[in-house]
């Protein structure tokens, strides 16, 4: 009987933590954008890159307004000498292929241009290292 009891305290242990851990790892879109690469920075994995130069990320992934699949990034760092936030929406266009959609720095969104000269100073950074 004793040995019935520490195998079912066993398996629901068990079952617990498989449950709590499920919920920790990235979906498959997230991963996408992590290991995917920009064309202005080929080969540079866009998930080191954005590492290197944020603090206290957070990766999501759901579905828009418009039905569209969004992979978001927000994170912390220091722009024009200020602490700073940044959001950089993705949009999946396909199992392997996305696209910077928006982006903003304190809530303040950013054009194409802007968009771009960011991001080149994220991916510059890591190549410098």
């Amino acid at each position: 009987m004793e040995n019935k009891k520490k195998l079912i305290f066993i398996v629901v242990i068990i079952s617990l933590m498989s449950v709590l851990f499920a919920g920790c790892g990235d979906d498959k879109y997230v991963q996408t954008v992590k290991n995917g690469s920009l064309d202005m920075a080929k080969g540079v994995p866009i998930g080191k890159a954005f590492d290197q130069f944020f603090s206290n990320e957070k990766w999501e992934s759901f579905v828009s307004e418009n039905n569209e699949r969004i992979v978001e990034f927000n994170g912390e760092c220091r722009w024009n000498n200020n602490p700073a936030t940044c959001c950089v929406q993705f949009r999946i266009l396909n199992d392997s292929r996305f696209e910077v959609s928006y982006l903003d720095i304190n809530g303040v969104s950013m054009n194409w241009w802007d968009s771009s000269g960011i991001l080149n100073k994220v991916f510059q950074q890591y190549k410098a290292k």
